[in-house]
């Protein structure tokens, strides 16, 4: 036997051996990168669930934010009262002689008297400033009216998607002129300005008579002079007669003729602050699934996912039921 011929046993056997370690070699990679697949899939299910968990959390931090802040309202306007402090009421607000009017309580007045008043223009610009900032949050975190509507059961029936509605990837873009447009779509926005061309005619603030917030506010320190005071006066029954037809039997007065949501709206198309933004990856409606859980929990019926969706979100009172709402918490506001 030739020597090359007693090689080949040897050679066969050596490359058994490499061609085994290539398939543990090729095996073990294989198992590694399975691993870390499952480990890499593990860490963003994780994280995914994380982020959802922060967004419940948010949300429900919104809606006792809220409440604690209203609360806080109707006990400074208590307060005032039993101890009197000065404090006064949304309608006009302050400490001495610091305090602020309600916005269009002091343009009508300053419409109504032909004149200019400081305080009243002070009041304005810091009031415009805010809501070019946050835009309606007034609505939900001060105003009284949609406590009222929602004790007596009377919020405006949930919304309905459009057959337009789709992902919000898809929203299109605002701009001034369309956002302009909205404006003057709005029925609040006319409201305003019916008020404000009455005040001047009849050279009265006359909304100040019949605004929901100095109605309910009213009401309150009627009823306190009635029980602790022991004075007996017809606001007693005017002032909650007047606010039970506005917010209890015409259910949609803040969706449809409020003119300080009007004017606080003007600047909300603007506010870019703390707007609900949509997690398109994963959103129910942008996965092409029925799913509408955001617009019916929104007082305003704003469509997160209608094509006007960023033109609608100038109405935003920023009360974060659309985030307590969402069943996968895809929405956050930033």
């Amino acid at each position: 036997m030739s020597g090359s011929e007693k090689e080949l046993p040897k050679r066969a056997g050596v490359d058994e051996r490499v061609e085994s370690r290539n398939e543990f070699q090729e095996g073990d990679c294989a198992a590694c990168a399975k691993a870390s697949s499952q480990a890499s899939a593990s860490s963003d299910s994780h994280g995914a669930k994380g982020r959802a968990g922060g967004r419940v959390l948010a949300g429900h931090r919104i809606i006792v934010a809220r409440r604690v802040t209203l609360s806080l309202v109707f006990v400074a306007v208590i307060a005032s009262l039993a101890f009197d402090c000065g404090l006064g009421t949304p309608s006009t607000f302050g400490v001495g002689q610091f305090f602020l009017l309600c916005p269009l309580g002091g343009l009508e007045a300053m419409i109504a008297d032909r004149s200019f008043i400081p305080v009243a223009a002070i009041s304005m610009a810091v009031v415009c400033a805010l809501a070019l900032l946050f835009g309606r949050a007034w609505c939900a975190w001060g105003c009284p009216a949609p406590v009222i509507r929602r004790f007596f059961k009377r919020d405006p029936e949930a919304a309905k998607p459009s057959e337009k509605s789709g992902c919000a990837a898809v929203a299109q873009a605002r701009t001034l002129a369309t956002s302009v447009r909205h404006i003057g779509r709005d029925t609040r926005t006319w409201a305003l300005v019916i008020v404000l061309v009455a005040t001047f005619v009849a050279g009265l603030p006359l909304f100040c008579l019949v605004c929901p917030i100095g109605l309910t506010f009213g009401s309150v320190a009627s009823l306190w002079h009635l029980f602790v005071d022991k004075q007996v006066t017809m606001s007693v029954v005017v002032f909650p007669a007047a606010l039970a037809i506005e917010l209890v039997l015409y259910r949609k007065w803040c969706m449809n003729l409020c003119p300080i949501a009007g004017l606080l709206g003007i600047f909300g198309q603007f506010a870019p602050l703390f707007r609900p933004k949509v997690a398109a990856q994963s959103c129910l409606a942008c996965a092409g699934k029925n799913c509408a859980e955001c617009l019916k929990a929104c007082p305003e019926h704003i469509d997160l996912h209608a094509p006007d969706a960023q033109l609608q979100l100038g109405e935003c009172t920023r009360c974060g039921e659309c985030v307590r709402a969402c069943p996968t918490k895809s929405i956050s506001m930033k």
